[in-house]
């Protein structure tokens, strides 16, 4: 399936305006190509080749595109038809003079080179061959139009594409094609008066397709009665709307559902904008909240480490607790010890002191007293004399 790019028409695509031109001009082609060698330039899609080949002894469709001529190819191949990769200017078919007529609708504004294009193809076209060409009129697509084709490369006034053509051919017809909205009055009867051809489609699952014109089906009846036999039957009619004012009504209300759409879509945005706030909001809120949990997780990763210090020191205590205890322990039975040594001591001390209170108070000691004045008497007066 090829893409819809905006370069050629695709006749699935949802654009019924460019539907009715580029099927409107190959319906009309097909009309005057009836047992004749074709070829079609700027084949794109194949649907229009494949128009041709229905009335034409053979077609020949050429694209530069080969994405689209493998799917032309795989899609409407028939024994009459075929598909090949070319340029306009440079088509690979080497037999001149060999076709009857040459098909190129909406391809000679997308070239810089239009001479080299007509010089091809008089060198393809028979003798009295026929050129079937379309091209946008760059006064109303391109003057009046808001936006530029972006494929466009030159467009071509009406005054320029006649000219270019009379350079090349001698006899030159211009006729005009515009959608406009339209009221057609049409023969129910099997005779008619004038032989207006009419191109019938409707929409299927895959695009436009076109049908015989008795499947028409009338909303009005138009009768006219009469005693006389009239000259020949009355004619068909069709009304043109130049002001094209059906499609404006069909613009205004696309614009007013553009406009609506828009106001929607800027409620929308609005309405995201307003959200992308609060979103934004809950996040530098989440961001408080992870800078607040990671302050506390840093708190209480020092007061683990503060409170392991303090295990650490409680700990320390403890042991040095336990090792007082110990020292306590012993040193209450180093005290014990020398309470019983001391009152030991003390019960000697106290036999002592009554053993000398009974030495002091015995009659030899007070002899011995007595011996003692009279020695430290006699030493005196010892000295006394030594000293004389």
């Amino acid at each position: 399936m090829l893409e819809w790019t905006g370069e050629r028409f695709l006749p699935w695509i949802r654009e019924s305006t460019i539907a009715y031109e580029h099927l409107h001009r190959y319906a009309y082609a097909a009309t005057l190509v009836k047992d004749q060698r074709v070829l079609d330039l700027a084949s794109g899609e194949g649907y229009g080749s494949r128009m041709l080949a229905a009335s034409a002894a053979f077609v020949a469709g050429l694209d530069i595109d080969e994405n689209a001529i493998r799917h032309a190819s795989a899609k409407y191949g028939a024994s009459n038809l075929q598909f090949l990769v070319g340029s306009l200017t440079a088509v690979p078919i080497q037999d001149d003079h060999s076709f009857d007529t040459i098909v190129c609708f909406e391809a000679i504004e997308h070239i810089e080179d239009h001479e080299g294009l007509l010089r091809e193809v008089k060198r393809l076209l028979k003798p009295n061959g026929s050129f079937i060409v379309s091209t946008p009129n760059k006064a109303v697509y391109h003057d009046e139009a808001e936006e530029e084709n972006p494929f466009h490369v030159k467009e071509l006034y009406f005054e320029e594409f006649r000219n270019l053509l009379a350079r090349y051919f001698g006899n030159v017809k211009i006729l005009g094609q515009r959608i406009h909205p339209a009221s057609s009055i049409w023969s129910l009867d099997s005779a008619s008066g004038d032989n207006v051809h009419e191109f019938v489609i409707e929409r299927g699952g895959n695009g436009f397709d076109f049908i015989d014109a008795e499947k028409r089906i009338a909303r009005y009846f138009i009768a006219i009665a009469s005693d006389a036999v009239p000259a020949r039957p009355p004619s068909d009619s069709v009304l043109l709307d130049q002001s094209d004012g059906l499609l404006e009504e069909k613009d205004q209300e696309r614009i007013r559902q553009v406009t609506e759409k828009e106001a929607a879509i800027q409620s929308l945005e609005e309405a995201l904008k307003w959200r992308e706030t609060q979103i934004q909001q809950q996040q530098e809120g989440i961001q408080e909240l992870e800078k607040g949990l990671e302050w506390t997780q840093n708190r209480a990763g020092e007061l683990e480490k503060t409170i392991t210090a303090n295990e650490e020191a409680l700990a320390w205590r403890a042991a040095q607790v336990d090792e007082l205890s110990i020292g306590k322990e012993y040193w209450e039975r180093e005290s014990a010890t020398l309470t019983t040594q001391l009152q030991n001591t003390q019960r000697q001390l106290a036999a002592a002191t009554d053993t000398l209170a009974g030495i002091y108070a015995s009659r030899g000691w007070k002899a011995i007293l007595k011996l003692r004045s009279i020695r430290d008497t006699l030493m005196g007066l010892v000295t006394s004399r030594r000293r004389a």
